[in-house]
Formats: C-alpha cells, structure tokens, sequence
C-alpha cells in the first residue's frame, strides 16, 4: 500500500506564488548575515538581536526567535533601557510569542521601572554610534546558513558578556510617575508604530488623542507646509511628543514626520481612562515635560528675555510655575490685584471689561502672549478680567517673585512695563 502524505505548503502554491516564497526567504536570509556581521562588529548593539529575532520568526524559526526576544527583554530590562524593553515585549505580542513569556516580561518591567517608596532613579544611559559592517565581514561568514543562525541565536542570547547593569535604573518617560497596577496598564495600553521614511505620525491642526515615544529613529517637528514650511526640531529615541493634545485639549500645532525608519509607542487617552488616579499623575507627568519645554523655547525666542544669556534666562524659569487653568475659569479679575504674571503656554484667554450688565470682550490672548503685567507694575487692581476660553496651560510667576525681578533683572521688568503701557492704550481705544 502506498502512504498518501498530506500536502506541504510549496504543494499546493502555484509557481509563481511559490517563487515569490523563495525570493522572500532569499532576501531574509542575506538579512540575517548582515546582522551577524553587524553583530560581530557591535557585539553590544541590542536591536540587532531583535531584528534577527523577526527575521528568524519570519523564516518559521519561531522558537529561535522568541528565545532571543526574551533575552532583549531582560537585557534591556536590567540594562537601563526600558523602552527598548517595552518593545520587545511589544514584537512577543506582535508575533504571536507564548502568553507566559509576555506576562514574565510585562511583571519584569513593572517591578523594575513602576514608582515606588524611596525608589531613587539614576541618569538615562547613552549609547555611542555602532560601526557598520562591510564586504570583508560579510566574506567571513560560514557558508553554511544553519551556523549562521546558530551562531545569531548564541550571540543574541548571551546578555551578560560585555553587559552593563547600572546600580540606580533611569526613569522610564512618563510611566515610571505610576504605581505598579497603573504602570501595567499603562504599558499593556502601548501600541508599537512603525514609520517610513517621510511617514507623518501627527498632522498639524488636527485633533490628536495620543501621546507618542519614540524607540529607536529620529522624526522632523515643523509647521506649515511647502514654502512657509518652518522647521521646530527632531525629536528622537526617549523623546515624548503630541503631549499637548492630551494635556489641554488643543489641535496639534506642528506635523511629525519620520526621516528614515522610525518606531515609537502611542498611548491613546482611552488608556488613561482606564488608569484611575494614576491618570492625574500621567497628566502632571505630561503637563510639566510640556511647560518645560515651551518655557525655554520662550525664553529664547520672546522679545521680553531678549537681553538675557542662557544662564540667566535659566535662572529665571526656575522662578516661573506651570499651571492648567480650565474652561471658564477666571485667572485674573477686574478690580482685584493680579496674584502674578502670567504667559500662555497654550490654549487661549478672553479679555474683557464690564461695562453695564454685559461684559465687552477687548481680545484674546494666545500662545506667547503675556498679561497681569500692568496691576503687577504699577501696583493697582486689574483692569479687565482674563477668563481661559478653553483648557489652557499657563507659565505664572507669583506677584511676590514679579517684585523680587526689579533688582536681580531689571531689563526683563522694563519690558515688561512697556508692554503694559501698550496694551492699556490699546484697551483705551478699544472701548472707544
């Protein structure tokens, strides 16, 4: 009796499917000894092991795969580089890896990385560039492909030669301000996205409900578009950008666009939702990473800070407090002393004066614009009520700091002074 065998998966493909097959696995196969000859060159260069680890998922060496993917988790994990950790997590949920290794990664970085009684966090560790490999490394390989991947698998999988564990881990952005059951969800919430090149992630003027890390690449900031198109800055790995939608509400002011490949974590405010207290303490997280990074820009490029160097305006900032103020609320009101001078973040504040029973709206104020400078200046209650139209991120320095600025930076009041004179004329003609 002859065996009827059951049909393998190049039987029943027609040629040209089959073809395609084998031009696929051709071409991960001369991947995979670029990145042994890479490793070779960068003994320590983690990513690369999890790019072999896809690369042997994809040629069906699955468990070859996953075992290394384990290993980048505990080294990334005990190394300092919890992003990095996260996302190899991410590539065991994203390839179908087995439950129990995902929960043994999830608990490893929770228990490492989560907020903690008397928890003290050490510096964020930077890598220096990896050398490329070239043809003679390439010539060197076996040529036979299963001691290539057998001499991958044993490379990516030794995580302690050559290894460093830091005694005081870095801070993981954002996540490491929540306790243990909020970290968890938090990170299980995480989506991995991959870019290409000249990919947008976040397009300006559109209402966004995420947050984004990125992992590994590096991404273009800028607004407008074609010849008004103005360049902000990159952002890269550990960067967190698109904060500002979640903090206060706003559109997204700048489009981000991947230059080269890019992959990076989005948390949806969905996700947040579901965290309970720890939402608060996320917000915070994000509303200070916010306000630090528009107050320098501030200091920079505001006419008001003009005269001072970058020690200076350093000085300064530390002087200045962020505060949210939310829809309708009154931040300074007519009649009253300003409680201090405030610049907006973002968002927008309505200026009014009431005159009768109806109030009479003088302008709104935006991004940049300063006000409570002229009660703070000369001493007098406010002259017209500055209301938040929507939720709005404010910088504030306290009136008792405004008067301490005559002394230590008396150019910076002289701006301010003038800037007052201006807008009470201003008001003046309005109401005219």
């Amino acid at each position: 009796m002859v065996a009827i065998l059951p049909p393998t998966a190049e039987s029943i493909m027609n040629p040209t499917e089959l073809d395609d097959v084998q031009a696929q696995n051709a071409v991960s196969e001369s991947a995979i000894r670029s990145c042994l000859a890479h490793m070779r060159r960068a003994p320590l260069d983690y990513r690369l092991r999890g790019r072999a680890a896809e690369l042997l998922i994809g040629l069906g060496r699955r468990d070859s795969g996953f075992r290394i993917l384990r290993s980048c988790v505990d080294a990334f994990t005990f190394g300092g580089f919890p992003l990095r950790a996260l996302w190899s997590i991410k590539l065991l949920e994203l390839h179908g890896g087995p439950g129990e290794l995902i929960e043994r990664g999830y608990n490893l970085l929770t228990r490492q990385y989560a907020r903690a009684p008397n928890r003290q966090w050490g510096d964020p560790i930077f890598e220096m560039p990896t050398p490329a490999p070239n043809a003679e490394d390439l010539a060197a390989l076996p040529d036979d492909f299963s001691a290539v991947v057998t001499e991958i698998e044993r490379r990516a999988t030794d995580i302690i030669r050559g290894a460093h564990f830091p005694d005081r881990l870095p801070r993981f952005a954002l996540l490491s301000d929540l306790v243990g059951p909020a970290f968890r969800i938090a990170a299980e919430g995480m989506r991995l996205r991959r870019m290409s090149d000249g990919e947008a992630r976040l397009t300006e003027g559109e209402v966004g409900d995420s947050v984004h890390i990125i992992v590994f690449g590096d991404a273009l900031v800028a607004r407008g578009q074609g010849a008004s198109l103005a360049e902000l800055g990159r952002v890269g790995e550990g960067d967190v950008f698109g904060e500002m939608a979640l903090v206060t509400d706003s559109p997204r002011i700048a489009t981000v666009t991947a230059t080269g490949k890019v992959e990076a974590f989005e948390l949806k405010r969905d996700v947040l939702t579901s965290l309970g207290q720890g939402a608060q303490s996320l917000l915070d997280a994000l509303a200070r990473q916010v306000c630090d990074r528009m107050v320098g820009n501030l200091m920079r490029l505001s006419p008001l800070f003009n005269g001072l160097d970058a020690e200076r305006r350093g000085a300064l900032i530390t002087r200045f407090k962020s505060r949210l103020a939310s829809p309708g609320e009154a931040i300074i009101t007519e009649g009253e002393h300003a409680p201090g001078l405030f610049i907006v973040l973002d968002g927008r504040v309505k200026v009014s004066v009431q005159r009768g029973l109806e109030p009479q709206i003088l302008t709104h104020l935006r991004e940049g614009d300063v006000f409570g400078e002229i009660s703070l200046v000369r001493g007098t209650p406010a002259t017209a009520t500055c209301t938040a139209v929507r939720r709005t991120m404010l910088m504030w320095l306290p009136s008792a700091s405004f008067a301490e600025l005559s002394s230590s930076y008396p150019k910076v009041v002289e701006a301010i002074a003038e800037l007052g004179d201006y807008r009470l004329l201003d008001s003046l003609y309005t109401l005219a």
